[in-house]
C-alpha cells in the first residue's frame, strides 16, 4: 500500500484554501501570535528615520506644496513621485533577478486580494483626497514631525477611512481574485504587440530608468529651488553650504530613498514600504480582531513593524526640522 505522506500540520496552500466549486477563495485563518524578529528592528528604525528626514527636507509634507502640484504651480511633488516610482521599479527589477522567491512572496498579497475595480476606485478617492487635503498617506506621519497644523486631522481622517473600509469588508467580503501580477500582464502585452517575450526585470528596469531620467530632465528645466521660492521664508534666502542646514533638498533624493529601500524591506520582512497599513492595524487592534482580522498587534507580532516604523518617521522629521534654518 502507498503510504499517505500528508501531515495534518502541513500549511495550507492556495489549492486547499479554495471552496469546492473553485469560485470563491476562503479566508485563511490568522496565524498565531509570534515574536517580532529582532533582525527587523534596526532596518525598520533606520528606514523610518530616513524617510521622515527626507520627506521633511524635500518639503512635500507641506499642504500648499502638494495642492499646488495638482494645478501645476510647482513640480516638486511630480519629481518626487516620478523618482520614487522609477527607483522602486529598478529595485523590483533587481530583487526579481537576485531573489525571485522573496519578490514573488512580497507581491502575492496585493495581486491575490483585490480586483482591478477596487484598486481603481481606491486610487480615485486617494487622488481626490490628496488634492483637497494637500497630503497623502505617506506624508501623514512626516507632517506630524514637521508640526504641520493639519497633521492631527490627517491622522484622524486616515483612521476613520480605515474603519469604514473594515466595516464595509464585513458586510461585503472580498471574494474575487485580483488581477495577475505585473510580469504576467505586461509581459503578455509586450509579447502580443512586439512578438517577443520579455521578462519582468527587463520591463521594470527599462521603465524605472526612463522615469529616473525624466526626473533629472524635469529638475534641469524647473529647478526645485525656483519652485519653492513662491512659498517665501527660508526658501528665498541663500542656501547654506552645509546640506543639513539647507531648507530643502532635491526631490529626487526622497524618491531614491523610498525606491531603493524596497530592496531592504522586502528582503528583511517580505513586505512593502508604506504607512497606510498602520491605520488598518490600529482598527484591528482596537476591535480585538473583529475588524480587519489578522492585522491586530495581538494577533501577530509581525505587525509591530508598522508602529516602530511610524515612530521613527516622526523622529526623523523632527530631526530634519531641527537641522534646518
Amino acid at each position: 500500500l502507498k503510504r499517505n505522506t500528508t501531515r495534518p500540520s502541513d500549511p495550507p496552500t492556495m489549492a486547499t484554501m479554495t471552496s469546492p466549486n473553485m469560485e470563491q477563495p476562503l479566508r485563511a485563518t490568522p496565524p498565531p501570535a509570534e515574536a517580532l524578529p529582532v533582525k527587523w528592528l534596526v532596518p525598520w528604525a533606520v528606514l523610518g528615520f530616513c524617510e521622515g528626514f527626507v520627506f521633511q527636507k524635500v518639503a512635500v509634507v507641506y499642504p500648499a506644496v502638494l495642492a499646488d502640484q495638482f494645478v501645476f504651480r510647482n513640480w516638486v511633488v511630480m519629481k518626487f513621485f516620478l523618482s520614487a516610482v522609477g527607483f522602486s521599479m529598478l529595485s523590483q527589477a533587481i530583487l526579481a533577478t537576485v531573489a525571485p522567491d522573496t519578490f514573488a512572496n512580497s507581491m502575492d498579497y496585493g495581486s491575490n486580494s483585490y480586483g482591478s475595480l477596487r484598486v481603481l476606485g481606491g486610487c480615485a478617492i486617494l487622488g481626490a483626497g490628496m488634492a483637497v487635503a494637500g497630503s497623502g498617506p505617506s506624508m501623514f506621519f512626516p507632517s506630524v514631525g514637521a508640526a504641520v497644523g493639519s497633521s492631527g486631522w490627517l491622522i484622524a481622517g486616515g483612521f476613520v477611512a480605515a474603519l469604514l473600509v473594515a466595516v464595509a469588508d464585513l458586510r461585503v467580503p472580498v471574494t474575487g481574485q485580483g488581477t495577475k501580477t505585473c510580469e504576467m500582464t505586461v509581459g503578455a502585452l509586450v509579447q502580443a504587440k512586439a512578438g517577443r517575450e520579455m521578462k519582468y526585470p527587463v520591463i521594470a528596469g527599462a521603465m524605472g530608468l526612463f522615469l529616473v531620467l525624466a526626473t533629472v530632465v524635469l529638475e534641469v528645466i524647473v529647478p526645485y529651488k525656483h519652485d519653492l521660492e513662491r512659498y517665501g521664508g527660508a526658501f528665498v534666502l541663500p542656501y547654506p553650504e552645509n546640506p543639513l542646514h539647507q531648507p530643502a533638498w532635491p526631490p529626487i533624493i526622497v524618491g531614491a530613498t523610498v525606491g531603493l529601500a524596497q530592496i531592504v524591506v522586502r528582503r528583511v520582512s517580505g513586505d512593502g514600504l508604506g504607512t497606510a497599513t498602520s491605520f488598518t492595524i490600529a482598527v484591528a487592534t482596537l476591535s480585538c480582531g473583529k475588524l480587519a482580522p489578522g492585522k491586530g498587534l495581538q494577533e501577530s507580532r509581525k505587525n509591530w513593524w508598522q508602529p516602530l516604523f511610524i515612530v521613527w518617521i516622526v523622529v526623523g522629521a523632527v530631526t530634519a526640522g531641527a537641522t534646518g534654518p
